[in-house]
């Protein structure tokens, strides 16, 4: 199962890279459904319940966002508040229904939020940033979790949001600015 997880959580790795460098919010939520589904199949072969729900949550959350982008319109402000109280209503049922029993699953949930926010927006440079705080959270929860390949997958997307961000939006601007 260890093994199969590994492999899953590689796939994830790969389709996260494409997604940050990625230049349009279509092609950033096309390679982020493919994601959340690999690495939601990396923590099932583990058994963490919670983390592959939250997972197969957003996954269902970048698709129908992925559909609006599509469509070339922005979802509503209604389409994020029912993602919210989604979750809010998944986690709720999984804590009393005895799935969700670990404090540690919180900075999992917490994603799941920002996320939600995150990619509601616009602007390609906000995405960029929440995600570098999201990703500190996976990266906080593979740690305590000794989830080693989750560990190397989160420290290598930092590196990779972090290069986009200098990328496209450090030094987009400063050419820009040099421009005028």
């Amino acid at each position: 199962m260890f093994v199969f997880s590994q492999i899953f959580a590689g796939l994830a790795l790969i389709t996260v890279i494409i997604s940050i460098l990625s230049k349009t919010k279509k092609n950033i939520l096309l390679y982020r459904i493919l994601n959340t589904i690999f690495y939601a199949a990396s923590f099932a072969f583990v058994f963490r319940w919670v983390t592959v729900g939250n997972l197969i949550f957003g996954s269902v959350r970048f698709y129908v966002y992925y559909l609006y982008k599509a469509k070339g319109k922005k979802p509503s402000l209604h389409i994020l508040i029912t993602f919210i109280l989604l979750l809010i209503a998944m986690s709720w049922a999984m804590w009393h229904l005895g799935i969700w029993t670990e404090w540690i699953e919180i900075p999992i949930v917490f994603v799941s939020f920002i996320t939600a926010w995150a990619f509601w927006q616009e602007n390609e440079t906000v995405i960029r940033l929440i995600m570098l705080l999201a990703t500190s959270c996976w990266l906080y929860y593979n740690i305590k979790t000794s989830n080693y390949m989750g560990i190397v997958l989160e420290s290598i997307i930092q590196v990779f949001q972090v290069i986009a961000v200098v990328r496209y939006d450090i030094l987009k601007k400063e050419s820009l600015i040099k421009e005028r």
